[in-house]
């Protein structure tokens, strides 16, 4: 317990400063490991992409909403919620996907495009949780062009300054990308477990409140990828792609816009809660993915394994 508020005393930097820099470096390491080919996958993968697209573009953000409206909840964990459906997938649902041994390529390539399209409609939806549920304070609805600027800070530019690293140096880039993936990976977690840790007291204020909701948030999520992949029809390894690029949330980017845009740690209560249950949720679902790709593998020729096969 003293540990605890010790790291509660380091919260303001934890949450303002080192958060919104391993979200830098988490864009930037996205952009070292991308080609023009990911983007071409626009045209192999369409339907795949399509889905992936506009469940977390609009399914997400609209589950969010429906789920905020209907719980008992304050209005601060409503909005939390919000912030979180808003807020597409990130290199988190790479690591499933790649321990799931499923389409990592069209999981990056997912990524990407969500991490490109949702600069623009994140500050849509946040605007319009703020009008639709009454914070307190003096929150109201932010500048679109304000918040807009601020996520392409955070977001657009380190990925497109670790796309051009990459165009400019692509032998030095591949050699790099997997070591400094590790390492965004292993930071990204720290600094989660750290402010999960340094906000300890706000999670046990809205345990109870907040604890259902995100944890049906979490599997109607993971729920509507797998669902939409399955009855498009797509091949298992993108079923499990689009189960983990749909249902895992990008928490430093949640944590970014919270602390950082909006100043107000009291709606961060949500995300941090997502930061304790999802990976449960997801590990549980890397073994069951495990055994619906073998099983798939069984009854594929094999010189044509579901990882190849496209849904054109």
């Amino acid at each position: 317990m003293q540990v605890l508020q010790q790291l509660s005393a380091y919260a303001a930097f934890i949450n303002t400063t080192a958060t919104p820099w391993v979200l830098r470096l988490v864009m930037v390491g996205l952009g070292l490991s991308l080609t023009v080919a990911d983007f071409k996958r626009v045209v192999v993968y369409p339907k795949a992409v399509g889905l992936g697209l506009v469940a977390q573009i609009v399914g997400q953000p609209l589950l969010g909403f429906a789920l905020a409206s209907l719980f008992p909840v304050p209005p601060a964990i409503a909005m939390g919620l919000v912030i979180l459906a808003s807020c597409p997938s990130g290199v988190t649902s790479n690591a499933y996907t790649f321990a799931s041994r499923a389409d990592v390529p069209l999981c990056v390539t997912l990524s990407a495009l969500t991490s490109i399209v949702t600069v623009f409609t994140i500050p849509v939806f946040i605007n319009l949780g703020l009008r639709t549920f009454d914070v307190g304070g003096e929150l109201q609805a932010l500048p679109f062009l304000q918040m807009l600027i601020n996520l392409t800070e955070l977001a657009l530019v380190p990925l497109a300054l670790g796309m051009l690293a990459r165009a400019a140096f692509a032998e030095l880039a591949t050699r790099a990308v997997e070591p400094i993936r590790k390492t965004v990976f292993f930071l990204m977690v720290c600094v989660l477990v750290l402010g999960a840790a340094a906000n300890y007291q706000t999670m046990l204020d809205h345990f109870a409140a907040a604890g259902a909701l995100v944890l049906t948030m979490n599997v109607l999520s993971m729920a509507m990828g797998y669902g939409l992949a399955r009855l498009f029809r797509l091949p298992t390894a993108q079923v499990v792609t689009l189960t983990f690029e749909v249902g895992v949330h990008n928490l430093t980017l949640a944590y970014a816009i919270t602390f950082t845009m909006l100043k107000r740690p009291d709606l961060a209560s949500t995300a941090l809660l997502y930061a304790v249950v999802m990976p449960a949720t997801a590990l549980t679902f890397v073994a069951i993915a495990k055994r619906l790709l073998a099983a798939d593998a069984r009854v594929q020729p094999a010189t044509q394994p579901s990882i190849l096969k496209t849904d054109a």
